[in-house]
């Protein structure tokens, strides 16, 4: 009966915030509560429906055997996903969304100089990958060194089992990611066959840049560009296109297969375990582990939230510098795993860590931020003057991934770094607008371009 209980729970969060992504999001698919309601469907749904018939599959249960420990789990996360719709829904107001289309309509067709730009980003992302081989003592690109690069995929650099991960390096792939959305972005518009056939091929560099990453997350955050960009450019999701999507799916899915095999060797068929046996997505099994071993006393009372203040200073200066990722702490300090790397703490297990119950008041605030963000971004003004309709898919997706998924911290050092390439990439390729007029956008007329 309570395994029933925990599903119906699931499923209940998994279909409120895909609800509200369905009426007030201001992007169809892609959302903040549409992927939410993603999020929370491969990472509570899947899981507890999994657990039901594979229970030794639950990631929890090498470390937990308190009774009624998922029930405890699966209630606070649950609770932390209803109040982060009741914080979106608050912070919904009256938005003119065919403004918002035409605007970024009009900001996708000013693309510049898009030959030097697919250029450049290749250039950039050749050079990003030689570098990081370089320092993984890598001499070329080849089956062994993804294998390689997908089961290590941090250097270890002190004795408490802190590693790098090279993010400094890896911000660089922000270049060729913002110019595949930017490329896409001119393609659909004006349908423009060289735009579109540079963004087949710098889709195909980011495929490239996952195997090399060695994060399976790179491919989904490929998909979630190509869509957030269709949708934001005003795409229509007529036969053809639904077909194109579902083939590039099976493609991606396909991919992550396979770098499952070369993570753990085989045929990629553990792709399913490695889904529901671990902490990925809007894990309930974080949540177990949080609620079971967090107590009052050990409370971080919203300092993991400032430890991004720290975090600009390179490692190759501060070799001791302590991990700005929860998730460090999560599995060495909580858990007491001391074999590096880390356990994705999610955002409501960050909450917990810090505030135990009373963390669910943190998925207020973050439904509000996403909602305010998601109107600020999208809106018409700010995408004729500052072109922020393109920051939705490259920064603040990621941002919404980090906060379901991973931390706060970890999250604010490595965007800190894109932004300035993105405001620089901004600067020489795109065209932005002033607005002579206040009135309504379609009555406005369009000045000089910035």
């Amino acid at each position: 009966m309570e395994t029933v209980m925990i599903i119906l729970l699931a499923g209940v969060a998994t279909l409120i915030p895909l609800w509200l992504g369905q009426r007030y999001g201001l992007v169809r698919l892609v959302s903040p509560m549409h992927l939410l309601a993603y999020f929370c469907f491969l990472g509570f749904f899947v899981k507890a429906v999994a657990y039901a018939f594979w229970p030794e599959l639950a990631f929890y249960r090498r470390f937990i055997d308190t009774p009624d420990a998922i029930q405890v789990g699966a209630l606070y996360l649950a609770l932390f996903i209803f109040m982060m719709c009741a914080g979106y829904r608050l912070a919904c107001r009256p938005s003119d969304q065919r403004a918002n289309t035409q605007a970024a309509r009009l900001i996708g067709t000013g693309v510049q100089r898009r030959g030097v730009l697919g250029l450049f980003a290749f250039a950039i992302t050749l050079a990003t990958i030689s570098l990081i081989l370089r320092a993984r003592g890598l001499g070329g690109l080849d089956l062994a060194a993804l294998a390689g690069l997908n089961s290590t995929k941090q250097i270890n650099v002190n004795a408490d089992g802190v590693g790098a991960t090279l993010a400094g390096i890896k911000s660089f792939f922000i270049i060729p990611k913002f110019a595949f959305v930017l490329l896409l972005a001119h393609g659909i518009v004006t349908r423009h066959l060289s735009s579109l056939a540079q963004a087949v091929a710098l889709g195909g560099l980011l495929i490239l840049i996952a195997l090399v990453s060695g994060d399976r997350f790179e491919l989904a955050e490929l998909s979630v560009f190509a869509v957030a960009t269709y949708m934001i450019m005003g795409g229509q999701l007529d036969r053809r296109t639904i077909i194109i999507g579902l083939s590039s799916i099976a493609l991606l899915g396909w991919l992550s297969a396979y770098m499952t095999s070369l993570r753990h060797g085989g045929d990629g068929s553990r792709l399913f375990e490695q889904i529901v046996g671990s902490t990925y997505f809007l894990d309930v099994n974080a949540a177990v582990m949080v609620t079971d071993r967090v107590t009052p006393e050990t409370y971080l009372i919203g300092h993991s939230y400032t430890w991004w203040s720290f975090g600009w200073v390179p490692r190759v200066f501060w070799v001791d510098k302590p991990a700005i990722d929860l998730g460090v702490f999560f599995k060495r300090d909580v858990m007491g795993v001391a074999t590096g790397g880390a356990y994705n703490v999610t955002g409501p297990g960050e909450a917990f860590i810090n505030f135990g119950w009373a963390g669910v008041g943190v998925g207020f605030v973050l439904g509000w931020v996403f909602r305010k963000g998601e109107a600020l971004l999208l809106s018409a003004q700010t995408t004729l003057r500052y072109g922020t309709a393109f920051l939705y898919p490259m920064l603040f997706y990621p941002f919404i991934q980090a906060m379901l998924q991973s931390s706060f911290s970890a999250f604010i050092v490595g965007a800190a770094a894109q932004v300035v390439l993105i405001a620089v990439m901004i600067a020489l390729f795109l065209t932005r607008y002033r607005l002579r007029h206040i009135p309504s956008l379609p009555h406005r007329s369009l000045a000089n371009a910035a």
